[in-house]
Protein backbone atom coordinates (compact mmCIF):
# COMPACT_ATOMS: atom_id res chain seq x y z
CA UNK A 1 0.00 0.00 0.00
CA UNK A 2 0.90 3.56 -0.67
CA UNK A 3 -0.53 6.91 1.21
CA UNK A 4 -0.26 8.24 -2.59
CA UNK A 5 -2.85 5.97 -3.77
CA UNK A 6 -5.73 7.08 -1.28
CA UNK A 7 -4.74 10.38 0.42
CA UNK A 8 -5.55 13.93 -1.59
CA UNK A 9 -3.94 16.92 -0.99
CA UNK A 10 -7.61 18.54 -1.35
CA UNK A 11 -8.35 16.56 2.04
CA UNK A 12 -5.93 18.09 3.73
CA UNK A 13 -6.90 19.92 6.89
CA UNK A 14 -4.48 22.47 8.74
CA UNK A 15 -4.63 24.19 11.58
CA UNK A 16 -2.62 26.05 14.86
CA UNK A 17 -5.00 24.62 17.02
CA UNK A 18 -7.87 22.60 18.51
CA UNK A 19 -9.24 22.73 21.88
CA UNK A 20 -9.93 19.19 21.59
CA UNK A 21 -10.93 15.71 19.68
CA UNK A 22 -14.32 17.09 19.98
CA UNK A 23 -13.48 20.25 17.59
CA UNK A 24 -11.12 18.59 15.62
CA UNK A 25 -13.84 16.52 14.15
CA UNK A 26 -16.23 18.75 13.73
CA UNK A 27 -14.26 20.98 12.52
CA UNK A 28 -13.11 18.32 10.34
CA UNK A 29 -16.55 16.89 8.96
CA UNK A 30 -17.32 20.02 8.45
CA UNK A 31 -14.49 20.83 5.91
CA UNK A 32 -14.63 17.70 4.08
CA UNK A 33 -18.61 18.48 3.77
CA UNK A 34 -17.39 22.15 2.12
CA UNK A 35 -14.90 19.95 -0.36
CA UNK A 36 -18.12 17.89 -1.19
CA UNK A 37 -16.46 14.72 0.15
CA UNK A 38 -19.08 13.95 2.61
CA UNK A 39 -22.78 15.24 2.95
CA UNK A 40 -23.66 14.86 6.73
CA UNK A 41 -21.28 16.73 8.54
CA UNK A 42 -22.71 15.91 11.87
CA UNK A 43 -23.24 12.39 11.12
CA UNK A 44 -19.62 11.83 10.66
CA UNK A 45 -18.89 14.06 13.91
CA UNK A 46 -20.53 12.32 15.80
CA UNK A 47 -19.72 8.42 14.43
CA UNK A 48 -15.85 10.00 15.13
CA UNK A 49 -16.80 11.08 18.66
CA UNK A 50 -18.36 7.97 19.14
CA UNK A 51 -15.35 5.82 17.63
CA UNK A 52 -12.81 7.85 19.73
CA UNK A 53 -15.19 7.01 23.27
CA UNK A 54 -14.49 3.18 22.99
CA UNK A 55 -10.69 3.58 22.55
CA UNK A 56 -8.06 6.51 21.92
CA UNK A 57 -7.00 5.92 18.32
CA UNK A 58 -3.61 8.19 19.40
CA UNK A 59 -0.74 5.38 18.20
CA UNK A 60 2.08 7.02 19.53
CA UNK A 61 4.75 9.41 18.33
CA UNK A 62 2.27 12.56 17.53
CA UNK A 63 -0.36 10.40 15.14
CA UNK A 64 -3.31 9.17 15.41
CA UNK A 65 -5.69 6.87 13.23
CA UNK A 66 -9.31 8.02 13.86
CA UNK A 67 -11.49 4.85 11.67
CA UNK A 68 -15.08 4.45 11.19
CA UNK A 69 -16.90 2.66 8.92
CA UNK A 70 -20.97 4.66 7.57
CA UNK A 71 -22.99 4.38 4.93
CA UNK A 72 -22.31 8.34 4.39
CA UNK A 73 -19.17 6.87 2.09
CA UNK A 74 -19.62 5.21 -1.63
CA UNK A 75 -15.81 4.80 -1.38
CA UNK A 76 -12.92 4.21 0.41
CA UNK A 77 -11.29 7.93 2.01
CA UNK A 78 -8.47 8.52 3.32
CA UNK A 79 -7.98 12.12 5.03
CA UNK A 80 -5.32 13.76 6.86
CA UNK A 81 -5.37 17.01 9.43
CA UNK A 82 -2.16 18.62 10.86
CA UNK A 83 -2.42 20.45 14.42
CA UNK A 84 0.24 22.40 14.51
CA UNK A 85 0.35 22.77 18.30
CA UNK A 86 -0.99 19.33 19.04
CA UNK A 87 -3.90 17.50 20.29
CA UNK A 88 -4.16 15.43 23.44
CA UNK A 89 -5.83 12.17 22.10
CA UNK A 90 -4.43 10.15 25.19
CA UNK A 91 -1.87 8.33 22.82
CA UNK A 92 0.11 5.30 24.90
CA UNK A 93 3.76 7.32 24.34
CA UNK A 94 1.32 10.54 26.63
CA UNK A 95 2.38 13.00 23.64
CA UNK A 96 0.20 15.37 21.98
CA UNK A 97 -0.80 14.41 18.37
CA UNK A 98 -0.17 16.57 15.35
CA UNK A 99 -0.77 14.45 12.65
CA UNK A 100 -4.52 12.86 12.49
CA UNK A 101 -4.98 10.24 9.21
CA UNK A 102 -8.85 9.59 9.04
CA UNK A 103 -10.24 5.87 7.53
CA UNK A 104 -13.89 6.45 6.48
CA UNK A 105 -15.45 3.63 4.50
CA UNK A 106 -18.52 1.78 4.27
CA UNK A 107 -18.52 -1.57 5.31
CA UNK A 108 -17.48 -3.13 2.10
CA UNK A 109 -14.08 -1.83 2.51
CA UNK A 110 -12.75 -3.58 5.93
CA UNK A 111 -9.70 -5.17 4.29
CA UNK A 112 -8.47 -1.97 2.63
CA UNK A 113 -9.43 -0.19 6.40
CA UNK A 114 -7.33 -2.71 8.48
CA UNK A 115 -4.60 -2.78 5.58
CA UNK A 116 -4.63 0.95 6.18
CA UNK A 117 -4.48 0.97 9.47
CA UNK A 118 -1.63 -1.43 9.53
CA UNK A 119 0.49 0.85 7.03
CA UNK A 120 -0.47 3.59 9.39
CA UNK A 121 1.05 2.38 12.35
CA UNK A 122 3.82 0.73 10.66
CA UNK A 123 4.63 4.22 10.06
CA UNK A 124 3.60 6.18 12.78
CA UNK A 125 6.54 3.57 14.52
CA UNK A 126 9.50 3.69 12.16
CA UNK A 127 10.07 7.29 12.40
CA UNK A 128 8.90 10.79 13.40
CA UNK A 129 7.01 11.44 10.57
CA UNK A 130 5.65 14.71 12.61
CA UNK A 131 9.09 16.77 12.79
CA UNK A 132 8.85 18.28 9.62
CA UNK A 133 4.94 18.72 8.54
CA UNK A 134 4.80 21.06 11.95
CA UNK A 135 5.86 23.55 9.61
CA UNK A 136 4.27 22.88 6.22
CA UNK A 137 3.48 26.20 4.54
CA UNK A 138 0.07 24.47 2.76
CA UNK A 139 -1.69 21.44 2.01
CA UNK A 140 0.76 20.67 -0.76
CA UNK A 141 3.81 20.88 0.94
CA UNK A 142 2.44 18.04 3.44
CA UNK A 143 1.45 16.30 1.18
CA UNK A 144 4.65 15.86 -0.26
CA UNK A 145 6.37 15.64 2.97
CA UNK A 146 4.05 12.84 4.06
CA UNK A 147 4.80 10.85 0.73
CA UNK A 148 8.33 11.80 0.91
CA UNK A 149 8.84 10.50 5.16
CA UNK A 150 6.69 7.33 3.56
CA UNK A 151 9.22 6.55 1.07
CA UNK A 152 12.37 7.02 3.15
CA UNK A 153 10.91 4.94 6.38
CA UNK A 154 9.37 2.10 4.33
CA UNK A 155 11.54 1.46 1.27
Amino acid sequence: MKLAEYLKKENIYICDTCKDTDHLYGDFAHFLKKKGVIHDSRKVKRLFIKRESVQSTGIGKGVATPHIFSDEFSEFILAMALVRQGIDFKAPDGRPVNLVFLIMSDDRDIGLHLKTLAHLARLAGSGDIVSGLKNASDESEAYALVLQTEKAILH
